[in-house]
Formats: structure tokens, C-alpha cells, sequence
């Protein structure tokens, strides 16, 4: 029989497989660990992240019907009524139960299709047009209703308690001007996903899974800005990650060239965002007197759960005004493969993100996961995440809720390195993790990332000038 022994964190693990053809020992499959993977009301992770604003849909979506949304387990209905205002009202009528995703909508608000109940963005009541002309009952309570708002093309909803409202997500690459925003998915998104939210977010801190599955097993998945495929990335590189002010920038150094030196970089966000991009040129080619060259990040990356074992990923992708989207512009494999819809063979053989997350069980089984040291990010994720979770069950706010209007900064974006190569291959991979280090640590010093012309923080206080 399997032996099963309680770690640190609560998760029963199980013991080791220490023989061949040994499954036998181990056919029980442990629970998912529910603190960190169950997302419902009244659930503690389901709690957590509810203190903050996710997206729902992008506004584009929003037409003359209204769009049907589960969001962390509560059916829901988004739609923009006559006046421009969105609402987020809980699904069922508070009648009769009907779907208002059946409804009318109206110049203000929705109307039930069954007895004709009209209900403003806020929930209340507007009309009850069988009841008798006489009838309080409009007026005795109010349908549920979230806040929604707006903004950056995309509609965003607070699901938490009214009274801890904070800021709307404010970064500062969203402030520069000059920009629009795509969506990040060739097919236009939201990108659905049938797994647990958690095992999208620990992608965004496993930068080392890249050269495996974006390169040695699938080829080449990778395409730079100017179209060329990224055969580098099929080279190990030296991980290293670094907590930032919000969260965890992870690094991959590799060098490629004797002088050169790609640090791929990718930066976490608490609770569900990555924020990620990739250099304008490939093979880099620096301009005479330079040392470094770095490109500031494209695309913000959201996993909002649907339920337990379904995601919603949300993507914005900084687009300059008048030209095509920098993320879709070339379609690149990787894109292709992290999204349903392709044959199940060419799943089999060229596997992307989507695979391999969504291949884990609708909801991942920690405890019978083997972490080594490259999984280092995902073991500083989900502690970070269990004492955010904790922080809320007594009464905190948890990190990243912001209530005094400041601009949230970044610090991600692929760069490369001019390093002359040390004749000692320890010596060299050891001055990589650090020179990378050294990198994300300036970008933090600056109080953000670095774009074309100067710094980002700089170009959005000029905007705001």
C-alpha cells in the first residue's frame, strides 16, 4: 500500500515509487490542494482573489446581447446597456430564476424575458410590469449585482466585499501614450482553458520549461518581432529569480555567442497576471558603444478562473497606433498550441501550453509533484500565495491591493548583454546569473522598465503632463 506522510504545508504527500513497476504501490491519487486551487465563494483562495479587479470579457464581446460569464464559480451576465453603462449582474433572475442572458437590454439596464423584470447596472429594480400599479415590491430589494468598469478595451469586475474596493490595475505601460491594446490570442480571446487556474500561473514563474516544450520536443515555437524563428531558445540557460515589489521576475540567461548574452525574462504579478515580451530584432545587434539592449514588455497575460477546473486567460497586447499587433503579427507555433481547436494528433506531436498545462488533471495534485531546483519559482509562488491567502482570513489586505491612485511599476522585458565569455564554464555560467540579476535589480532601482526612448515611468509622467 502507498504510505502517505503530511508535509509543511498541510498536503499529504505520498511516498516514492522505489522499485520498478511499482505503480501499483501508488493508485491512490491524493486530493488537490484546496487552500491554493479552489477559487468559490467562501472559499480561502476564492476570498483572496477577490480583493481584486480581473477582467471579464474584452469590450468587444459587448454587442446587443448580452454574454453569459462564470467567474470563480458565480454564473454571471455582462452586457453594455443603451447609455454605455456595463453591468454585472448575477445570472438568474431574482423572479422566477430565468437566464437574463435571455434578456433584453434596454437604454438602462437589462429586461427578463419571462415576466419582463428591468434591472439597472447597480441591480435595483426599475419595473415590475405585471405586478399591480400599486406594488412595492421593486422596491424592497435588489437583484445582485458587481461593480464593473471599462477601460483599456476590456470590462473589468470587482467581485469582493464593497467596502474594499481598490484601485483599478493602474501599470505603467498601460500609460504610454502612443499605444492601443490587442488581444493576445490569434483567435481573438478570451483563451479558454480546461484546467485550474494555478497550474497557468506557475507557467508564468517556469521559464526553464521553454527550451523543452517551446523548443527541443515541439521545434521551435518562438518568433522575434521581425519574424525570425528563435532557434536559440533551444539552449539551457542559467534560471534565476528575484522578488520584485509586486511579485517575481524570473530570468533565463543564455548565451549565444561568445560576446553575447539573451536574458529572457518574464515578471509575475500577484495574484494572476504575467507580463512578458521579446526583442525587436533577432539575432540582437548593438549599436556602436553599447553594452545592452532591452525591450520593454508587450503583453499583460491574465488567468482568471472560470470555476475549479476551467480558466479564462485575458490578454493585452501594446500595440503602437496604426500598425499590427507586435504578439499576432507573425503567428507563431507557440500561440497556435496554447488554445483548443487543433487535431488531437498535432496536439500529441507538437504540444504547447496548452498541453502541457491542461495535461496536468483538470486540478493539479501537488502532492504528487517531485520539485527540483528548477521549480524553484513555483515553490516561491505558492508559499507567496498561501500567506496572501492567510493574510486575508485575518482581516489584512493582501499584497498588490493598492488604494492611493499610484501607478504600478514593471520590470520585465527581454534584454541582451555584450559578455565577453570567461574561459572557465563554471566561472561564466555564474557570472550569467549574476550580470541577469544585476539587470532586474537596476530595472527595480529606476522604479520601472526601460522602453525605446527612455524609461517607461518617465513617458507615462510626460503623458500625464
Amino acid at each position: 500500500m502507498s504510505v502517505a506522510e503530511a508535509d509543511t504545508t498541510g498536503i499529504t504527500k505520498t511516498e516514492n515509487i522505489k522499485q520498478p513497476y511499482g505503480a501499483y504501490y501508488q493508485r491512490d491519487v491524493p486530493a488537490e490542494d484546496a487552500f491554493l486551487t479552489h477559487t468559490g465563494p467562501g472559499t480561502p483562495c476564492g476570498e483572496y482573489l477577490r480583493r481584486f479587479w480581473h477582467p471579464i470579457a474584452y469590450s468587444r464581446e459587448l454587442k446587443d446581447l448580452p454574454v453569459r460569464k462564470k467567474i470563480m464559480g458565480e454564473d454571471l451576465v455582462v452586457f453594455r446597456d443603451g447609455r454605455g453603462k456595463v453591468g454585472l449582474l448575477q445570472l438568474h433572475c431574482c423572479h422566477r430564476g430565468t437566464s437574463l442572458e435571455f434578456g433584453r437590454i434596454e437604454e438602462c439596464g437589462i429586461r427578463c424575458c419571462y415576466h419582463g423584470w428591468q434591472f439597472d447596472v447597480d441591480g435595483r429594480i426599475l419595473d415590475t410590469p405585471i405586478e399591480p400599479p400599486d406594488s412595492t415590491l421593486k422596491d424592497r430589494f435588489f437583484h445582485g449585482a458587481y461593480i464593473a468598469a471599462e477601460h483599456h478595451d476590456v470590462v473589468w469586475g470587482y467581485m469582493g466585499p464593497p467596502d474594499k474596493i481598490p484601485d483599478a490595475p493602474n501599470f505603467d505601460l498601460l500609460a504610454i501614450p502612443g499605444y492601443t491594446f490587442e488581444p493576445g490570442e490569434l483567435h481573438g480571446g478570451p483563451n479558454h482553458k480546461p484546467c485550474n487556474w494555478l497550474q497557468i500561473v506557475d507557467n508564468f514563474v517556469d521559464p526553464q520549461h521553454e527550451e523543452i516544450l517551446h523548443a527541443q520536443h515541439s521545434g521551435t515555437q518562438f518568433i522575434s518581432r521581425n519574424g525570425k524563428l528563435v532557434e536559440d531558445l533551444n539552449i539551457i540557460g542559467e534560471g534565476e529569480y528575484v522578488v520584485s515589489p509586486t511579485g517575481i521576475v524570473t530570468l533565463e540567461m543564455r548565451r549565444i555567442s561568445d560576446d553575447t548574452v539573451w536574458v529572457r525574462n518574464i515578471e509575475y504579478i500577484a495574484p494572476n497576471i504575467a507580463v512578458l515580451g521579446q526583442l525587436p530584432e533577432w539575432p540582437p545587434v548593438f549599436p556602436e558603444g553599447q553594452n545592452e539592449l532591452h525591450d520593454f514588455p508587450i503583453t499583460f497575460d491574465w488567468a482568471v478562473p472560470m470555476d475549479d477546473v476551467n480558466t479564462m486567460e485575458i490578454s493585452l497586447v501594446l500595440t503602437p497606433i496604426g500598425e499590427e499587433n507586435p504578439r499576432t503579427k507573425y503567428p507563431m507555433s507557440a500561440l497556435e498550441s496554447n488554445s483548443s481547436g487543433r487535431p488531437y494528433e498535432q496536439m500529441q506531436r507538437i504540444p504547447g501550453d496548452y498541453e502541457a498545462q491542461m495535461g496536468q488533471r483538470p486540478i493539479a495534485v501537488h502532492a504528487r509533484e517531485h520539485l527540483g531546483s528548477i521549480d524553484k519559482g513555483v515553490a516561491m509562488l505558492r508559499r507567496d500565495l498561501r500567506e496572501a491567502i492567510e493574510t486575508v482570513q485575518a482581516g489584512g489586505d493582501p499584497p498588490n491591493v493598492f488604494r492611493d491612485g499610484r501607478m504600478v511599476a514593471t520590470y520585465s522585458g527581454d534584454a541582451a548583454l555584450r559578455l565577453e565569455r570567461l574561459a572557465d564554464e563554471a566561472a561564466d555560467k555564474q557570472m550569467l546569473r549574476r550580470e541577469g540579476r544585476a539587470l532586474i535589480e537596476r530595472y527595480i532601482a529606476k522604479g520601472g522598465h526601460i522602453d525605446r526612448t527612455g524609461t517607461a515611468k518617465e513617458a507615462a509622467e510626460n503623458a500625464a503632463e
